[in-house]
């Protein structure tokens, strides 16, 4: 009898076993399986977009392809997001531990560890911004060297990719309790700066300052009547992007080159105004002000619940994520109101300023129709409620703003607001 009971305990322990390691090898492939579709996601819908766009009528390609690059702010949040709680759900010890089952003798396990939480997103997610940007300059008819698309490609991960998985590393370390992960999140504001910068040489914005001729006058007379200090005046060339834009910061503001080409004299003179119009709000510097409260708000309640929300721990760590996101675009779209409404103030003609923005929604080709969702994640404000924000103001009737929309060569614009 001993034997036979020692026998059958053995079986059944052997059988435990045998279960646990079952369920634990299925955890593990259940885990990896979600981490690996998280990065093949963004690439595989836009490789299908893209494919479908480039196989549409002419007629249709720029405005289809343009609906699906209004997801890429959010495409590349929320695959950071997706990331960072797969990691955490046990992609940390499951991920690495596959690798080096493959490659073994490639790292030791901590440094293993360290680097596929970096390197497979940004891996990810720089081929899916190499892909928006190859289908651009086809859609778009843009001039980019390929050379010049991956330059642009790795200084947008830089700017924002990286900066978000080092906010995601920040969290992580304040959530169990340490003041050293605000070390991170001040770095990743340090790297997005600077990211930001060689972003916008690498897409051509050379800013040239004018040191004379009549647009410069022309500005700083304008600013001297706003009540606006400014030291220079850019000129930004329009280059291979087809940039029509222009640029407000402390003390500046810029215009790209073509402007000309496109506005009247009097609507060049409310986009100065607009841009006087930041400057003189201070937007850049309210903005860092924003994103500091923004992420002390964020630092502060994690410290306090970190304790209490280990079981919404991924709902924290995506509101982690998209919070300050969808807060400072926010903002960003509120200053634009405000400086819309500063130039329309100062300049005294609605309509010229919604002919202005219609003409230059119409050389961007952006598509008038947008949803809730997708403009929490613009900086500006889709053209259908800027110009009814500033018909409001300018007590333009909804039928006089018809008539602009549709003489200014954008009734889908007008038809949307009927």
């Amino acid at each position: 009898m001993p034997r036979l009971s020692f026998g059958y305990t053995g079986i059944g322990y052997t059988s435990g076993v045998m279960a646990n390691g079952l369920a634990l090898a299925t955890g593990a492939a259940n885990t990896v399986f979600v981490a690996e579709s998280i990065l093949l996601v963004p690439i595989v819908l836009t490789f299908g977009f893209g494919w479908l766009v480039l196989h549409s009528s002419q007629r249709e390609q720029t405005k289809t392809w343009l609906v699906w690059r209004g997801f890429g702010r959010f495409v590349l949040a929320a695959t950071v997001a997706a990331w960072w709680v797969t990691w955490d759900l046990g992609g940390r010890s499951e991920i690495p531990a596959k690798f080096l089952r493959t490659f073994p003798g490639t790292w030791g396990r901590s440094n293993g560890e360290a680097l596929l939480f970096w390197l497979p997103p940004v891996a990810s997610l720089g081929v899916f911004l190499v892909f928006c940007y190859v289908v651009d300059r086809r859609v778009l008819k843009q001039r980019w060297s390929f050379g010049a698309l991956l330059r642009r490609a790795g200084w947008r991960l830089v700017s924002f990719v990286i900066p978000l998985l080092m906010v995601a590393s920040g969290f992580s370390v304040i959530f169990i309790g340490k003041i050293v992960g605000t070390v991170w999140l001040i770095s990743a504001g340090v790297v997005s700066h600077v990211g930001t910068v060689f972003l916008r040489r690498a897409e051509g914005m050379k800013f040239n300052r004018l040191k004379s001729g009549e647009l410069r006058n022309r500005a700083m007379k304008m600013a001297n009547h706003m009540g606006v200090t400014i030291g220079r005046v850019y000129i930004v060339p329009a280059g291979k992007g087809h940039l029509t834009n222009a640029y407000g910061s402390s003390n500046a503001i810029g215009l790209t080159d073509n402007l000309g080409k496109f506005l009247t004299r009097t609507q060049m003179d409310y986009v100065m105004a607009h841009e006087l119009a930041h400057v003189k709000l201070k937007h850049g510097r309210k903005h860092f002000l924003v994103v500091v409260v923004v992420f002390s708000i964020l630092t502060i309640l994690l410290f306090r619940i970190s304790q209490h929300a280990l079981a919404l721990q991924p709902l924290v760590q995506v509101a982690a994520i998209f919070v300050p996101l969808v807060a400072i675009y926010y903002l960003s779209r509120r200053f634009e109101y405000a400086a819309d409404g500063m130039a329309v103030n100062f300049t005294g003609e609605p309509e010229t300023a919604i002919r202005a923005l219609a003409n230059l929604h119409r050389i961007d080709e952006v598509p008038a129709r947008s949803n809730r969702f997708t403009e929490l994640f613009m900086t500006h404000p889709s053209l259908p409620l800027r110009v009814e924000a500033i018909a409001k103001a300018g007590q333009i009737p909804a039928e006089r703003l018809r008539e602009i929309l549709d003489d200014a060569g954008v009734p889908e614009v007008a038809a949307q607001r009927s």
